[in-house]
This record gives C-alpha cells, sequence and structure tokens, in this order.
C-alpha cells in the first residue's frame, strides 16, 4: 500500500487553492475542436472580463510589438493564434495564485524574475531549433516552479526552513523539501497542474524539469523531448546568468549532450543570453500585473 502523503492530498482537499478559471477550461475545449473559431473564444472570454483585460495588456506590451496593438480578443487571436492566447490565460490565473502573504521563504518578485528569464529563454530556444510552438515552452518555462509556489501556501513554515537550509548549506532544494518532510516541489506542481487540466505539455514540463533525459525520455512522448530539453536548459541558463532567485542556490551544469540534442553550440548560450537580457525587460509587464502587495 502506498504511503499517504498529507502536503499533496493537501494540495487537493484545500479550499484556498483555486481552481483554473471557467474560461480557461472553456477556452481549452474550443482548442480541442477544430471547427471553434476566434469569435467563440472572444464570447468566452466575454465572460471574465477583468482576466480578459489583464490578457490583453499582456497582448499590447512590448514583448509581442503588435503594430498599433489591439482591443479584442478576437484580434489578439488573429495576430498570436488560439495557443498564445491560452497560454497567457493560463499565466495569469496563475498570477493571481502567487498572493502568499507573509514570510514564505522566497522573494515572490525575484520568484517570477527567474521564471520570466527560463520562459524567455525557452522560447528563444525553441524558435532557434524550429519547434512548432516556441508559446508554449514560453509557458511552461513560466510555470515551471509552480509546486514551490503550492508549498509557500499549504506548507509554509516548513517549505520556508526548506529554502533557509538549503541556501545555508549550498544543496539542492528538492533533496532539503524530502529532508523536512515535504514531497519536492516539482511533483507538488505536477499534482497541482493535472488538478487544474493543464494541456499535457505543461504537465510534463512543471513535473519533470529536474528528471534526467531517460527519465522524460521514458514518460514523454517523442513530440515533447524538444520541449522539455528546451525547458531544462533555460532553467540552467537562467541560474548559471543569476536572473531572479526561486529559491534553489545550486547552479545545475550545462548538459552537453542536450546542447547537442538541440543542435546548439556555446557560442548560441551567449547570443541567447544577449537576447534573454533584453526579452526579459520587456515581459516584465507579468511583473506589474502582481500588484504592489505581493
Amino acid at each position: 500500500m502506498a504511503k499517504r502523503d498529507p502536503v499533496l492530498e493537501s494540495l487537493v482537499t484545500l479550499s484556498e487553492l483555486p481552481t483554473l478559471p471557467n474560461v480557461a477550461l472553456e477556452v481549452a475545449a474550443l482548442l480541442d475542436d477544430a471547427r471553434s473559431t476566434p469569435k467563440q473564444i472572444t464570447q468566452v472570454m466575454k465572460a471574465d472580463q477583468a482576466l480578459t483585460s489583464k490578457v490583453l495588456r499582456l497582448v499590447n506590451s512590448a514583448y509581442y510589438s503588435i503594430p498599433n496593438g489591439v482591443s479584442t480578443v478576437e484580434r489578439a487571436v488573429a495576430f498570436l493564434g488560439y495557443n498564445t492566447i491560452f497560454q497567457l490565460l493560463i499565466s495569469v490565473s496563475v498570477l493571481e495564485f502567487s498572493r502568499l502573504g507573509g514570510s514564505s521563504g522566497i522573494d515572490i518578485r525575484e520568484f517570477w524574475k527567474h521564471s520570466l528569464g527560463v520562459a524567455v529563454a525557452g522560447e528563444i530556444i525553441g524558435q532557434r531549433i524550429g519547434y512548432q510552438s516556441p508559446a508554449e515552452i514560453y509557458a511552461a518555462g513560466l510555470l515551471h516552479d509552480l509546486g514551490k509556489l503550492a508549498l509557500a501556501k499549504v506548507a509554509k513554515v516548513k517549505f520556508a526552513k526548506a529554502v533557509e537550509q538549503a541556501k545555508r548549506e549550498g544543496r539542492l532544494l528538492r533533496q532539503v523539501e524530502r529532508e523536512v518532510g515535504l514531497p519536492t516541489h516539482d511533483q507538488v506542481g505536477k499534482t497541482l497542474a493535472q488538478q487544474w487540466r493543464f494541456p499535457p505539455g505543461l504537465r510534463l514540463a512543471i513535473g519533470m524539469h529536474h528528471h534526467n533525459f531517460q527519465m522524460r525520455q521514458m514518460s514523454a512522448p517523442a513530440q515533447l523531448q524538444a520541449m522539455l530539453d528546451a525547458v531544462v536548459l533555460a532553467n540552467a541558463l537562467c541560474r548559471k546568468f543569476e536572473i531572479g532567485d526561486a529559491g534553489d542556490p545550486v547552479i545545475p551544469d550545462l548538459d552537453r549532450e542536450l546542447m547537442d540534442r538541440l543542435g546548439l553550440l556555446e557560442k548560441d548560450l551567449l547570443q541567447i543570453r544577449g537576447e534573454m537580457t533584453r526579452k526579459v525587460e520587456q515581459s516584465k509587464v507579468f511583473l506589474d500585473l502582481l500588484g504592489e502587495d505581493l
């Protein structure tokens, strides 16, 4: 009989953890329907004007640089496509989840700077390797550490202790999480992503960004391997270049075999770093959406 995990159980039952907004779930259903139209997505999103307003604010940011901007979801879909709009819906929903309150072991703005860095680097890598949906990698990078936010909510004292101990001893946060009696943040993130009915690619990226290639290869379909590689490499680059701080002090080694699989050279990493710096600045509208009270 499997051992019960009280923290994972609390994630399933805790009423204060929000579900993904209905509008995002309905848009997800439309994405699975080949007959759906931008107008239908517009109609669904009208049911949540606050969420729609934030999505349009992101769409009109310098990151996307749409000429003259857009004022409707229908126009946004025409410029960016269904998948990008859906990824933004999910991202805004998780930003609302970031309201931790009190000492939780992580600086929420530094956490999101790191997440933005991974998102941007992942998207750049996706574009360089010709991945079919770089926006999917962006969302996966932005949300890869979702489990840390969840632990900071349902196990605040233990998680803060784990972060402090990991930094003091220069050890992997995942190792210390286990030692203080917590499931690892990637395990928790995967559980929450399943509960929120995230698309398969996002669930895998959140749950496997610390797994080695052999485990990723066994657990994920071939068409998603490049996305997972891109998120893993992007995370390592952001740690190496000190973009933000997600609470883990150990800088992972750059995996040469992973770089070979993606067809990237050392010189490519320097170019990616320069592009990252510029695009992270353009993406800081995400931080603005957090609000001053976070």
